[in-house]
């Protein structure tokens, strides 16, 4: 019964024994194999099956395996907490600073002070220049500035550099001399002063917010645990509420300067 089932398994052809033999029929053709030729190769066939079996399990075993090592190998290590470099964030938060100094220096109510003119660009031959860069400025009486200028050519330059900025005052040539006068206060120009002063505080603040959101988006390209990502949000907040803080005293300064 062995043989026969050995024979079952390696051919799907009429197959029977006969005696001491196997006898296998190819249409007109037959071959006869002895009993122990037969013994032999139904072993070498149970072989090749469990080494088949074998080689499909170490194949699945392998396959498994692999998507372990893959799926291992797609992990990717937390951040640091430190390697967050917030830097560039508080560097843009000095920028807008910056910009509410020069901005508020401009603006003047029955005081004038050289600041009010020294970052106003000038076109010359050698390109824009300050004017404190190409002139000397003095104080003649608490509304009145004269301008001297090194080079008296530029005079024209100066006067239209004056006329086109956002002070909106006027001034006067006379000969190498230019005469810049502030308006006498009044109640209306301290309060269109005042509005003026509260835009621009407005402006620095949402600028600031702007650089907050920056910072946020910063956090997103760090993979970092959740106390991290907390810690982060907290030292972002911070930073912008301390400008804030920053800004709201630097108006408060100047709208009691203005209202004074």
């Amino acid at each position: 019964m062995m043989m026969i089932r050995c024979i079952n398994k390696l051919n799907k052809i009429n197959n029977f024994v006969i005696g001491n033999t196997v006898k296998r029929s190819y249409g007109t053709s037959t071959t006869l194999i002895s009993r122990r030729s037969l013994t032999s190769l139904c072993s070498l066939g149970e072989q090749s099956s469990s080494a088949l079996s074998m080689t499909s399990t170490l194949q699945r075993a392998a396959k498994k395996g692999g998507k372990g090592d893959k799926k291992g190998a797609e992990e990717t290590p937390y951040d640091k907490l430190s390697a967050v470099d917030l830097n560039p964030m508080k560097e843009q938060c000095e920028r807008t600073m910056e910009f509410l100094f020069r901005e508020f220096g401009n603006i003047r109510f029955g005081r004038a002070g050289p600041e009010l003119l020294e970052r106003i660009n000038v076109e010359t031959p050698s390109g824009p220049m300050q004017l404190s860069h190409i002139s000397m400025i003095t104080i003649k009486d608490p509304l009145t500035l004269h301008i001297t200028l090194y080079d008296t050519e530029l005079v024209k330059a100066v006067e239209k550099a004056i006329q086109t900025s956002n002070l909106e005052i006027t001034p006067i040539v006379q000969g190498s001399l230019i005469r810049v006068s502030l308006p006498k206060p009044t109640q209306e120009l301290r309060a269109k002063l005042v509005k003026q002063v509260n835009s621009i505080a407005e402006e620095a603040k949402v600028s600031i917010r702007r650089h907050r959101k920056d910072g946020n988006d910063l956090m997103k390209r760090y993979k970092l645990v959740k106390d991290d990502e907390r810690t982060l949000e907290k030292n972002i907040q911070k930073v912008t509420d301390d400008y804030v803080a920053k800004i709201t005293k630097s108006t408060d300064s100047k709208l009691k300067e203005i209202n004074q």
